[in-house]
């Protein structure tokens, strides 16, 4: 985990690469397609096509990033651990923390979406889990909220969000989600 890459490198890395999204978008995106089954040989084309115009990623770059799908990748293998976490800032910036949390969850509606052509379709807890995140990607605030009140439902709701995500990791993804690796 310690070859992972922090909030801020990697925003600053994909600022230098001129690549316009934010890290709490991509991850956003990488998260979107990993809860929705994306191949190994997919992510890449996708994530090119859609977070950077269909350019490749600088090669360390992609490096990085890679490491960052096949970490967020095996948090949410591990189920029962439940380690996944959203990648957002931490700055202090409350109103910049809400909008990453927005941007993240539309991104990673983008990824899923990408794989999971027919999610619109769904119903039931799946249904309510997808409508809840389309809302959560529009969130709006004023900005003279009560900074308390905003900063308790930002922690709120991005808990939802992760909980949302392995919901739908574990839909769309059965067999992942429950399979064990065994050492020898």
């Amino acid at each position: 985990m310690s070859d992972i890459l922090s909030y801020d490198e990697l925003e600053q890395k994909l600022r230098q690469a001129t690549i316009p999204v934010t890290a709490a978008e991509l991850h956003g995106f990488l998260t979107g397609l990993i809860c929705g089954g994306a191949s190994e040989q997919k992510w890449p084309i996708f994530m090119n096509e859609f977070t950077n115009n269909g350019e490749a990623y600088p090669t360390a770059l992609l490096k990085e990033v890679s490491a960052l799908y096949h970490d967020i990748q095996h948090s949410l293998e591990d189920i029962d651990s439940f380690n996944f976490q959203l990648f957002l800032p931490e700055n202090g910036d409350l109103f910049n923390e809400i909008d990453a949390l927005s941007e993240w969850t539309s991104h990673f509606l983008l990824g899923l979406g990408l794989v999971q052509a027919k999610m619109d379709k769904e119903t039931g807890e799946i249904g309510e889990a997808l409508d809840d995140l389309q809302n959560i990607a529009v969130l709006a605030y004023e900005e003279d909220d009560d900074p308390e009140e905003l900063a308790e439902s930002l922690e709120q709701v991005a808990e939802y969000v992760r909980t949302l995500v392995a919901v739908l990791y574990a839909h769309y993804r059965p067999y992942q989600a429950t399979q064990k690796t065994v050492l020898h």
